[in-house]
Formats: C-alpha cells, sequence, structure tokens
C-alpha cells in the first residue's frame, strides 16, 4: 500500500473511533492531505463550531511554558493549513460566527504578547480570509471594530499584500 493510501486508513481508523480527540486528529501525519482530498467525514468533524474554536486557540493563544513540542509547534502548524486549505464549510464556520471572529481578532489586542510563530500563522488565516470570505470578513471589521481598529486593518493588510509581491 502506498503511505497516502496507509495515512489516509489512518486518519479514519481514528474517525471511527467512538471518542477522540481533535489532538489525535491534528497528530496524524496525512492530516493535511486528506483535508485536501476532502474526506468528508474528516471536514465534517473539523467544520464543528468547538473544532473550529480550538484550532483558533492553536493559532491565536501562546502555549504553557510546560507545554510539549506538538502543542507548541506542530498543532498551531497544522491549524493554520488547515484554515489555508481554504475549505469553505470551515471557513463559513468561523465568518459566521461572530464570536469566533472576535476570539480570532482578539490576536490584535495590544496586551497579548506574540510570537513570531503564531503572528505568521495568525496572518495567513486572515489573507486566507480575505481572499476567500472577502465580503463577511469586511462587514466583520466595519461592524465590529472601531474605525481606528479598521484602519490598522486595512493599513496591516497593505504591508502584507505589498510584502507579498
Amino acid at each position: 500500500m502506498s503511505c497516502c493510501v496507509v495515512g489516509a486508513l489512518q486518519v479514519e481508523a481514528i474517525l471511527d473511533k467512538e471518542n477522540f480527540t481533535l489532538e489525535e486528529i491534528l497528530d496524524e501525519e496525512e492530516i493535511i492531505q486528506e483535508c485536501k482530498a476532502l474526506n468528508s467525514r474528516l471536514i465534517n468533524f473539523l467544520r464543528d463550531r468547538a473544532q473550529v474554536e480550538q484550532l483558533l486557540r492553536y493559532i491565536i493563544e501562546e502555549p504553557p511554558e510546560d507545554a510539549e513540542n506538538k502543542r507548541i509547534f506542530k498543532f498551531p502548524f497544522i491549524a493554520c493549513e488547515i484554515f489555508t486549505c481554504e475549505i469553505d464549510v470551515i471557513l463559513k464556520t468561523l465568518v459566521d460566527e461572530e464570536e469566533l471572529m472576535n476570539l480570532l481578532f482578539s490576536f490584535l489586542e495590544p496586551d497579548r504578547s506574540h510570537s513570531t510563530l503564531l503572528a505568521g500563522y495568525f496572518s495567513k488565516v486572515v489573507v486566507c480570509l480575505l481572499i476567500r470570505k472577502t465580503v463577511p470578513l469586511m462587514n466583520y471589521v466595519q461592524v465590529s471594530k472601531p474605525m481606528c481598529f479598521y484602519s490598522v486593518f486595512l493599513y496591516w493588510v497593505i504591508l502584507i499584500i505589498d510584502y507579498k509581491k
């Protein structure tokens, strides 16, 4: 069997379990390939509000000092990759829930510490939303945030776009 088939079978084996965690799924080597292959069972699990919230937390919250390497490096990376796979139903769960959008943008609050690693993941997710969910993202920013925040956000986006050129 090829490694992709074995990886798909391992993901399916986890999904077949009666009780499994998001962390078990994120720890699976072929998770990104299965997302890109649009594995419907996996996507149905990941699109759940609770899972989207936890994926966001991996991206925006610094891990505890005593956290395992998986929590520090792997889970935030995989969470970011899941969002940037541009799976519509997962992105829709995020942009349709104001509370989840508030959580995502809480990363920009001035009293929060920001590692370069998480800042990069946050940026990738926001750019993905800007490209794939432009209208809901802009509606959120206009309605939910003060004008000052909106101006800073637009300036930040312009800097990112200029940097990508």
